[in-house]
C-alpha cells in the first residue's frame, strides 16, 4: 500500500514540476527589419487614360500662368488639338452689329504648341501686337496644332457683352494614329439680360493628352 502511495506521489510531483518549468523557445530571434525591409511610402501610380477634368482659376492670365502640362513616361502619343470658337451679338432685329459699334469683352484662352498661354479677344482695345487673335462676329475660327502625351488640352472662357449676344468655344484632340480620342471641352454661353453683364458660368479647366 506504501509503495502504490510513493508511486502515486511520484508521478503527481512531475507533473507538477513540468507544469511549473518555464517554457524554452528553440527558435531563433528573427530579425523581422531585414525579413520585411520598409521600403518607404509608396507612390500613388497616376494615369491619365481616364481623361479627367482639371478646373483652373478663372483668373489665370499671361501673368499669373503657370504651364501645367506633365512629363509622362514610356511610349508617347501625337495628337492633333483642334480649336473652334466663335461669338455673336446681335440687333433686336436679329442682324449682326458692326464691328465699329461692338461692346463684347469675351476671351478664350488656350495653350498652344509651345506652351505660351494666347488669348483671343472680341474686341481690339487698339492692340498693335500682329500675335493678338481676334474673333470677328458671327465668324468661326479655327486653330489646329501638334502636342504630345502629357500636354494640357487648355481651354478659358470668360467676359461678358450686351444683350443678345453669346459665346462658344470647343477644343478637341485626336491621335494621329487614331486609336486614341479625347474627350472634348466645350462652352457654350448666352448673355440674355438687359445691358453688358458677364457670363454666368464662366470656364477654365484642362485634360492632360494620355
Amino acid at each position: 500500500m506504501k509503495m502504490k502511495l510513493y508511486i502515486t506521489l511520484s508521478a503527481f510531483a512531475m507533473i507538477l514540476f513540468s507544469a511549473c518549468s518555464p517554457a524554452v523557445n528553440d527558435d531563433a530571434d528573427e530579425d523581422y527589419d531585414k525579413l520585411f525591409p520598409f521600403k518607404g511610402i509608396e507612390k500613388p501610380m497616376i494615369s491619365y487614360d481616364d481623361q479627367a477634368l482639371q478646373l483652373a482659376s478663372i483668373d489665370m492670365n499671361e501673368y499669373s500662368y503657370v504651364y501645367p502640362g506633365v512629363e509622362i513616361s514610356g511610349e508617347k502619343r501625337t495628337y492633333t488639338v483642334t480649336l473652334i470658337c466663335s461669338f455673336f451679338e446681335k440687333e433686336l432685329q436679329g442682324s449682326l452689329v458692326p464691328d465699329g459699334e461692338l461692346s463684347s469683352t469675351y476671351t478664350i484662352r488656350y495653350i498652344d504648341a509651345d506652351k505660351t498661354l494666347k488669348t483671343i479677344f472680341t474686341k481690339s482695345y487698339g492692340f498693335d501686337d500682329s500675335e493678338v487673335k481676334l474673333l470677328k462676329n458671327g465668324e468661326e475660327q479655327k486653330i489646329t496644332f501638334q502636342a504630345m502625351s502629357g500636354f494640357p488640352m487648355f481651354l478659358q472662357v470668360k467676359g461678358g457683352g450686351p444683350s443678345n449676344s453669346s459665346v462658344r468655344a470647343t477644343i478637341s484632340a485626336v491621335s494621329n494614329d487614331g486609336l486614341t480620342i479625347v474627350r472634348p471641352l466645350h462652352v457654350e454661353q448666352f448673355q440674355n439680360e438687359e445691358g453688358i453683364n458677364l457670363i454666368k458660368n464662366p470656364f477654365c479647366g484642362y485634360i492632360i493628352l494620355p
